[in-house]
């Protein structure tokens, strides 16, 4: 029982998480792909920008899952 809850909590961090991956990786592709004769500044934008921030949104689906293994209840549910 206790491995189907920390399941259930970890569905949508996932979710959301390949979703703004996924947007990222498209928005790099667009830009690259979409325009022919863009500067060298900013097709290096394009590129360390999103990856950047899809490191970031990695290192938050860690955290949060291991925020969910210790199970911990909610802030909320405490008071």
């Amino acid at each position: 029982m206790l491995l189907k809850k920390q399941t259930k909590k970890m569905i949508a961090p996932v979710v959301i998480t390949v979703l703004v991956i996924s947007y990222f990786v498209f928005y790099m592709w667009l830009g690259l792909a979409g325009s022919g004769d863009i500067p060298l500044l900013m097709k290096i934008l394009l590129i360390v920008v999103p990856s950047g921030l899809i490191v970031l949104m990695v290192y938050l689906l860690v955290e949060r899952v291991n925020e969910i293994k210790e199970d911990d209840d909610d802030d909320l549910s405490k008071y």
